[in-house]
């Protein structure tokens, strides 16, 4: 009986801090639909021609699917203009070039992105002005109002509509 107890008591232990560990691991504990637990400011790393290049990104944490701000793009701009395929992930990252965001003639070029695996899931955006400016950069007065563009589609996102992923899984596989 007192072995027993001893046994209980050891799988209890080290049972409740596996558990405590793998929570902490765990960085989305819930998938928010049309919202995100949180925005983080990071750099998307690339390398080029053995030049490392890092562009500024604002990603929305523990989204329901990466694919949140390529929907919403695609939603209110159409089909994007490039696909762009780095390494060896299936999934490219999609750009819009030139688009009028505010609809007040100035364009920029918005790079969308996401990503979904065991970790982390997380669904974000890159943009830049005409001149290749990065608009998510620490000095760009216009961060703020972007970052809180992309987060109003991500809210507003139509569920209904699910025109982005025929498009979208066509491309990826052409099987489908």
């Amino acid at each position: 009986m007192k072995q027993s107890i001893t046994v209980f008591l050891v799988l209890t232990i080290f049972g409740c801090s596996s558990s405590q560990k793998v929570a902490e691991e765990i960085k989305c504990p819930q998938l928010h639909q049309n919202g995100y637990k949180k925005i983080v400011y990071g750099k998307y790393e690339t390398v080029s021609n053995n030049d490392t290049i890092k562009i500024n990104e604002v990603r929305f944490e523990c989204v329901f699917t990466a694919f949140y701000t390529q929907k919403v793009m695609f939603d209110k701009f159409g089909k994007w203009d490039k696909a762009i395929h780095s390494g060896n992930k299936t999934h490219p990252m999609l750009l819009w070039e030139k688009v009028d965001l505010y609809s007040n003639e100035k364009k920029y070029n918005v790079i969308t992105n996401g990503i979904e695996d065991m970790k982390q899931i997380y669904a974000s955006v890159m943009v830049f002005d005409e001149n290749e400016t990065d608009l998510l950069s620490k000095e760009s007065p216009e961060k703020e109002n972007l970052t809180n563009y992309f987060a109003d589609l991500i809210k507003n996102n139509n569920n209904e509509k699910k025109d982005f992923y025929d498009v979208y899984w066509k491309m990826v596989d052409s099987k489908k």
